[in-house]
């Protein structure tokens, strides 16, 4: 997976491979971002999503059937994954002893 989410980086155009490296890789702020790129934040904000998007579609286009075919959300799998959430949102809303 990691081979191919590297690969699909350097798939994206460069203008939003700038903006995906920095916030993803890197953990800049979207105002630092902007800054050093000298573009408005909400330029980065639309770059960081065009480039999430893009991704999205290059690694599905790469998993034969989709994301659901890697995540069925059925079953045995869906089950254990709904208990887990509320399991911890008990944890979390349970008052302190």
């Amino acid at each position: 997976f990691r081979e191919w989410l590297e690969a699909a980086v350097s798939e994206l155009p460069s203008h939003l491979r700038v903006v995906f490296v920095l916030r993803e890789a890197e953990g800049m702020a979207l105002a630092d971002i902007a800054l050093d790129l000298g573009i408005t934040v909400m330029t980065v904000k639309t770059r960081l999503f065009r480039a999430r998007r893009h991704l999205k579609l290059l690694l599905e286009s790469r998993i034969q059937g989709g994301f659901e075919t890697v995540y069925p959300f059925d079953g045995a799998r869906c089950a254990h994954m709904a208990d887990s959430v509320v399991e911890l949102l008990a944890d979390f809303i349970r008052p302190p002893s």
